[in-house]
């Protein structure tokens, strides 16, 4: 079973700062990094692997850099870590003969999915509370 590490977290990190951003504006990586204080490099390497998953889109030029491929509204939480992380709490190898833990698992991984289908335009508004207390 695997975690979320640092590499989704990051990613959702430049994601919600992209969701953040007109919609006809590309931000640059610097402003990026700037903004979620991840390196420059390390960004790069996320927002490759976003873009291959078709959840951003990359500009070439002097107005260029990186926007969402779709609206903050239509893009999960769950897309943005399995595009960084692959499949979230899947269950590796054989867990034996027992029907039981076969329907335990399958149960569990359901269950964690469904926490990470939180849409990215609805981070802001589910935490909203809590940032008033930080």
């Amino acid at each position: 079973m695997t975690g979320v590490s640092t590499r989704g977290v990051y990613g959702l990190a430049a994601m919600h700062v992209l969701s953040h951003a007109p919609r006809d504006r590309a931000m640059q990586i610097k402003e990026i990094a700037a903004m979620t204080q991840v390196s420059h490099s390390y960004l790069e390497q996320l927002l490759s692997a976003l873009r291959k998953g078709g959840l951003v889109t990359s500009i070439r030029g002097a107005n260029g850099g990186y926007k969402l491929a779709h609206a903050a509204h239509e893009i999960t939480v769950l897309e943005i870590i399995e595009v960084l992380e692959g499949a979230l709490c899947k269950k590796e190898g054989n867990v034996g003969a027992s029907v039981i833990l076969e329907y335990f698992w399958a149960d569990i991984h359901e269950k964690v999915k469904g926490l990470f289908m939180l849409k990215l335009s609805e981070l802001d508004q589910a935490f909203q509370p809590y940032y008033y207390d930080i």
